[in-house]
This record gives C-alpha cells, structure tokens and sequence, in this order.
C-alpha cells in the first residue's frame, strides 16, 4: 500500500493533472503508436549506426590493411625526463610500462595523491616496408605541452614542458616517416588541467591514404559545423523579423552552441593555440545545448512534465554551463586537487542529463504523441550521452566523428523537422486567417449592426411608449397653474420641481427619437460622386444662410472622385455643421464649403468666421452630452451624430478654432474603389 501511495505521488508530481477527454484519448490512442515507432525507430537507427562505427570505424577495432593505428604495446615512462634518462647511446633507462594510448587519460594511475600533473614519455619503435609514396603519421591532439622525437630527432614542440614555465599547445600535426626502423618518442607535461598526455591512438599509413582521411575527416565536421551554423542564422534571422517567438532565438542558439562545440577539428589542425581556453569554450557549449534543449523541451512540450522538473533541469543545466570557466579559472588555481574530481563532476552530470532526456522521450511520448521529434530529438543525444561514457577509452573514430556528435546532428536535424513543421502550421494558420478574415469581419459585423439595430428599435420604442405620458403630465401641471387652484407656496414649489423633471424626460425622449433618427438608413448605401453631392449640400443649405443673412460659398476642384455612404445620413451631418455656423455666425458672416480630392481620400472643409469655440471646449465638442446651449435640458447631439457618421465610413471629422475669428471642421473620407 505504501508502494503504491509513493509511486501515485511520483507519478503527480512528474505529469500534469487533465481531466478526461474520450474525444481526445481516442485520437491519442491513434496517435500513440505511430508516435512511439518513431521513437523507436530514431533508437534503433542510432543505435545501428553506433555498431557500424563501433565495429569499422573504431581506432580500437579497426582492421583495415591500408591504415595502422597505432594503440596498443607502446613504452610508458611515468614522471621522466627524456633529457636526464638518456645514456649517451641515447637509450632510456628507466623500465617501462606497456600500455594502451586511451588506457589513461591522465597521469593521476601513476600517482599516490591521484594527481594528474607531471610528465612522461611514450616510446614505440615499429619497422615500415619501403613504398613509393612514403609514410606519413597522423598525430592528434595532445592536451597538454609536448614533444615529438622521430629517430631521436625533434620534429616538434609545442607549448613549453617546464613545471616553471608551463605553458599548453594543442595541435594536430602530420609527420613524414622514413622507411626502415622508425623509433616514435612523445615527451609530455602537464600543470594545468584534467587532461594528461597523449588520449588519442596515432595513425599511420601511406601518405595519399592519411591525406585522403584528413580531408574526408575535415569534410565532415566541417559540413557538421556549417550546417548547424547556418541553421542558426536562418534561426535568428527569423526571430530578428518577429521579435515575439522566442523559439526560434532558443533553436538558434542551440545550433550555434553545438556548431561551437564541434569546430575542435577544424582550429586544432588550423593551429590556433586558445590554451585552456579551448577546453572551456567546448565544455560550455556542450552544457548550453543542453540548456537549450531543456527550454525547447519546455517551450514546445511544456505539459508533459510538471513545471518544477523543467526548472530544475533547467537550472541544473545552466550550472554545469558556467562551471567550467568557474572551475579552470577559480578552483583550479585556489584549489589544485579539485582537479582530479572534475572530470568525474562532467561525466556524473552528463549521466543525469542522459537519463532525463531518455527518461522524457519515453514518457513524453505517452502523454503528448504530437511532440514525438522533439522528444526522439532528446532521446537521441541522452542515448550518445550514454553511450559515449560506456565506451570511453574503447571508442575513438579513424575517420569520422563521435557518438554524442552523431546524436548532435540527428538532434538538429530532429529539431530541424519540428521547427520546421512548426513554421509550416503557423503558416497555414496565418494562410487561413488571411483567407477567413474578410469573410470573419463580415459575420461580426452584420452580428454587430443587428445587435445595433435592434437596441435602436427598442430606444425608439421606449421613447414612443414615454411620449403619451410625459405630455399628459406636462398639460395637467399646466393646468393646474392655469385654473386658479388655490394653492400655497410649497404645492407651488412641488409642482415647479415636478414641472422641471418632466420637461428634462421630455428632452431626453426627444433625444431618443432624434437618435434613431439619425442613425436609421431607409436607403442603401451607395456611391456617390463627390462633387456633385457638395453642389446638393450647398443646393439644400443655402436658404439656411440667407435666413440669417450670411454670405455662404462652395469650392470645388475641376476634377471629381467617388465616396461610398448613404446619401441621406451623410447630408444631415452637413446640414448639422451649417445650422450651427448660422447659429454663432453674425449676420455679414461667410460660410464656405470646399474640397481637395487626393489619390486615397476626399478632404472636404467647412468653416465660418463666427465667434469661434473656446480652447476647453475643443476636447469635448463630439461628445454627445456636451452642448453649448443655454437650455441645460437638452444634450448637444448634432456633433456627435457627425462623428458618428463619419467613422462609419471610414473616415474622420477634426475642428480648429480661434474665439473671434471663426470655426473649421476638417471631414476626411477615404475614395471608394470605383473612384475616378
């Protein structure tokens, strides 16, 4: 029973909590197996490809006739000097160990305290048969400062061997061998870092076959470095034009992290000397693609798992990201002995990291079957995670590259997929919305006007229904004061208050009818030539001018062009603006009306040059319960059924005013597509 309790608190903690679904689970019982076959398949492809190069393409397995590789019986001399245990034969002294090159990979065997400083010498004597093209010897990477005898005589040396004035060289390096008895001597040191003389197996063969692998290796990583990198810049160009999706800046960077951790080959055989920098820079970019597929894993499969897991990954794997620079340039100058332990800190969180993305792939998949690439993705590079620790000092490739490099292309690649279907639904989406938009703004619209419309029925209605007895309350109050009804002061005052409030709901009931009014189209929109609908506002407003004895003009543009509106609601709007010029315009005043049409809009302006509007009633002037009236009961609802009208179109009305020098509104409709 406590089993069970403890598993099912487990299991909450892990996953999310959903209430079921049959629609759902049935889709995702469809789902499911095809989601895990992939899963399936992307391990087994892997783990194929992992055999093929374990078997034929492994320094320590390799059975070639036409390359040698040089790993196993060479001589080991621990803590020697070459130039103190020579004789004057030039034969070392001292008895050596046989080993294995990739048996160690330091010194710290060799040492009671594990240290993994000091120096040492290989030695390996071999016979090579005379050939026309002559040898040629490929040596890796020495991480470390070393030296390289052939013969006895030095060839090369890099960085410097002296505890005094230690100093690392990392370089690869190509060696012409001479036929007949050929003596190889590596002398090394190190007093920096983890890494302790020669790890990699040499290789010797023809010179036009080693040349031949060189190239064909360089070619992988470099096609491995570029490819990743190039998918990184597509990444952050993409993320640069949206600036919202932050999946693409987190893809990008994990293809320039692993681009980062891959291009060792490509400046070690350049000969770039970075020092210890060059093992922080490829330490840390490994950890920050894990860092990367964490917050993708999150990001894109946030539901699989409970939230705390991801930000404990997360976390996790940010530390192991900075604790390199913090181990090589802090804890190993203070602390030299924290040396020996930090490699078996990488190799611990690289374990953890490996069981998390395989542990996430499995049960990821479980829960959300859509997500299977990335998921196959994580469970991909945790199993070369994983395989790559069980192999270590057994594995290295003569021609290509590593597990976890393979893994961390399939990766990208998996990664690839998904962003790319991901890209490719948002377009879709995007595709759809464009197509339904139009067709979307029509529904809501005719929903909306419906909803308008029938609000107005009911407020025209209400104002019917309040009309009748408000004017019977209205004659009665008259009444009463006209009949000589005895009456002392305060019934007088009652009914002066009561006379009032029902004056007030009678304005308000105009208000409601003038509303409906206004805003009612008994006709259909349509469209109307400009110019011609100015003449029949000038035509029909006219008389409204002459009543007050002000002077109105119309100016017109030769050329003319087409509005779309109804024609009734649109003069109303102009019939507005002139009863309210002839209303603050003295008499001698002028009115005029004109327009200047562009290519995307006719600019209409009509002004008059009457006593103006003050600057603090500007901000208010379309609001409809603003009014300059002396009346307080009713509400200014000229300028606000304009603007109303106006926006319906499309368009907009401004106003300019100076007190005593007039009033201009600036009305701005946008042509219709029949325009001429």
């Amino acid at each position: 029973m406590k089993y069970n309790d403890s598993f099912e608190k487990i299991k909450a903690f892990l996953h999310i909590q959903r209430k079921k679904d049959p629609i759902r689970d049935r889709r995702g019982k469809n789902a499911l197996g095809a989601s895990l076959l992939v899963l399936f398949l992307s391990l087994a492809v892997i783990g194929i490809l992992f055999y093929i190069t374990y078997r034929w393409d492994n320094k320590y397995t390799y059975t070639g006739s036409s390359l040698h590789v040089l790993a196993g019986r060479w001589e080991f001399y621990p803590d020697l000097s070459l130039e103190e245990n020579r004789n004057t034969e030039g034969d070392i002294l001292t008895s050596p160990e046989i080993i294995t090159i990739g048996q160690f990979g330091n010194f710290k065997s060799f040492h009671q305290d594990a240290s993994p400083f000091g120096s040492a010498v290989y030695r390996k004597q071999l016979y090579l048969e005379p050939t026309s093209g002559g040898w040629l010897l490929e040596m890796p990477e020495i991480y470390s400062a070393s030296k390289i005898y052939i013969n006895g005589k030095l060839l090369h040396s890099y960085g410097d061997l002296s505890e005094e004035h230690y100093r690392i060289h990392t370089q690869n390096t190509l060696i012409p061998l001479p036929s007949g008895n050929v003596e190889i001597v590596i002398e090394a040191s190190n007093y920096s870092h983890y890494y302790s003389g020669v790890v990699y197996p040499p290789i010797i063969g023809r010179t036009d076959t080693v040349t031949l692998l060189i190239i064909c290796r360089l070619v992988f990583y470099a096609f491995l470095c570029f490819f990743t990198l190039g998918c990184a810049v597509v990444s952050f160009t993409v993320w640069f034009r949206r600036q919202t999706d932050t999946l693409y800046a987190a893809y990008g960077l994990l293809c320039l992290c692993f681009s980062v951790h891959i291009c060792y080959p490509l400046i070690h055989w350049l000969g770039i000397n970075l020092g210890e920098l060059s093992y922080v820079i490829e330490d840390t970019a490994y950890f920050a693609v894990l860092v990367c597929m964490t917050a993708l894993t999150y990001r894109l499969a946030g539901s699989v798992w409970n939230r705390k897991v991801y930000i404990a990954c997360y976390i996790f794997s940010i530390v192991m990201t900075a604790f390199p620079l913090l181990a090589f340039y802090m804890l190993f100058p203070l602390f030299p002995p924290f040396i020996s332990i930090y490699s078996q800190i990488i190799a611990l969180s690289k374990i953890v990291m490996s069981v998390y993305l395989i542990l996430a792939a499995f049960l990821g998949t479980l829960q959300q079957p859509q997500y299977v690439w990335l998921l196959s993705g994580n469970a991909v590079f945790g199993f070369g995670i994983l395989v790559d620790y069980l192999t270590a000092g057994r594995y290295e490739p003569v021609r290509f590259g590593w597990q976890t490099e393979y893994c961390g292309f399939v990766m990208v690649l998996l990664f690839t997929i998904l962003i790319s279907d991901y890209n490719r639904r948002a377009l879709i989406q995007r595709q759809y919305l464009t197509e339904h938009l139009q067709e979307e703004v029509e529904k809501k619209t005719a929903h909306l006007t419906a909803m308008m419309e029938e609000r107005k029925q009911f407020l025209s209605a209400v104002a019917h229904d309040l009309k009748a007895p408000v004017a019977a309350i209205n004659t009665y109050i008259d009444y009463i004061k006209s009949s000589g009804i005895d009456s002392d002061d305060e019934l007088q005052h009652y009914l002066d208050v009561i006379d009032n409030k029902s004056s007030q709901i009678q304005n308000n009931v105009q208000s409601l009818q003038l509303f409906h009014t206004e805003t009612s189209h008994r006709d259909p929109a349509e469209f109307l030539d400009c110019s011609e609908f100015l003449r029949y506002v000038y035509s029909e407003t006219l008389p409204y001018a002459d009543a007050n004895g002000l002077h109105y003009q119309l100016e017109l543009p030769k050329q003319t062009c087409q509005i779309y509106g109804h024609r009734e609601n649109l003069f109303r709007v102009f019939e507005n603006l002139v009863i309210n010029a002839t209303e603050h315009t003295p008499m001698e005043g002028t009115l005029t009306l004109s327009a200047v049409y562009t290519k995307d809009a006719a600019n209409i302006t009509f002004m008059d040059n009457g006593e103006g509007i003050d600057p603090e009633h500007l901000p208010q002037i379309f609001n409809y319960e603003f009014s300059t009236k002396k009346n307080p009961g009713l509400r200014g609802l000229g300028l606000y059924f304009a603007r109303i009208s106006i926006e319906e179109y499309g368009g907009t009305i401004t106003v300019e005013s100076k007190p005593g020098e007039g009033t201009a509104f600036h009305i701005y409709i946008p042509l219709s597509s029949k325009s001429c």
